[in-house]
């Protein structure tokens, strides 16, 4: 007899053996995917914040648990998403103690990125944005210091609420400033708490050297 040692369900010819797809099996098989290894670090991860004294888990650990599925669901979305700084998400919810079945609504992840916007360097959200503009420009053929002026507004909604523009950048260049404007108040709306003007002018007035270090580089940048 030919046993599955996945599951131990045994089969009289090898070949049969070989073909069969139990679910531990397919969970093992995919163990190297992408989504997989998110959710095995978000998994790992979760149990060094709230049970340190577990100690580390291994994948059979992962793949014998209840919250399987739930955390390659949550893998899947990152990827989706295309979330900024997972490690960084994957504490988020975490340490909000946001229950495993909301991990992968919008909501979630739209508090995530207001928070991250408000937190980190100037440089590293400079580098973000400029990131995602020359990606633009290669998609349209385009020079991307021309991004603000030529995007659209649904485009540019999108890059604001997924954390890929950063208020660094939109408010410290004109032709940021000057694509604001051309918004209309419903899509203000949309963007609201992303691009909260009252946070960032206290911000920015407190942290004037990133303001001329980000001012500096956009200007020559031609934005």
């Amino acid at each position: 007899m030919n046993t599955c040692k996945y599951c131990g369900k045994s089969f009289q010819r090898e070949k049969t053996l070989a073909a069969h797809m139990c679910e531990p099996k397919r969970r093992w098989v995919h163990k190297d995917e992408k989504y997989s290894r998110l959710a095995f670090f978000a998994y790992n991860r979760f149990y060094e914040l709230t049970q340190p004294d577990v100690g580390p888990r291994t994948f059979d650990h992962f793949m014998s648990s209840n919250f399987y599925l739930g955390f390659t669901k949550f893998g899947k979305y990152i990827i989706n998403t295309h979330a900024i700084e997972p490690e960084m998400f994957i504490d988020f919810v975490i340490k909000n103690g946001v229950k495993l079945d909301k991990w992968c609504t919008d909501g979630v992840y739209d508090a995530y990125i207001s928070e991250l916007n408000r937190k980190e360097s100037a440089d590293r959200a400079l580098e973000r944005s400029i990131l995602i503009m020359e990606k633009w420009g290669r998609e349209h053929d385009r020079p991307f210091n021309v991004f603000f002026r030529e995007v659209s507004g649904p485009r540019a909604i999108q890059y604001i609420k997924s954390g890929h523009i950063s208020p660094w950048v939109i408010f410290n260049c004109n032709s940021g400033a000057e694509m604001v404007d051309r918004f209309s108040d419903h899509e203000l709306t949309l963007i609201n708490d992303n691009l909260d003007p009252s946070f960032w002018s206290r911000k920015f007035n407190t942290r004037s050297d990133d303001v001329e270090f980000v001012s500096n580089i956009l200007n020559k940048a031609g934005l």
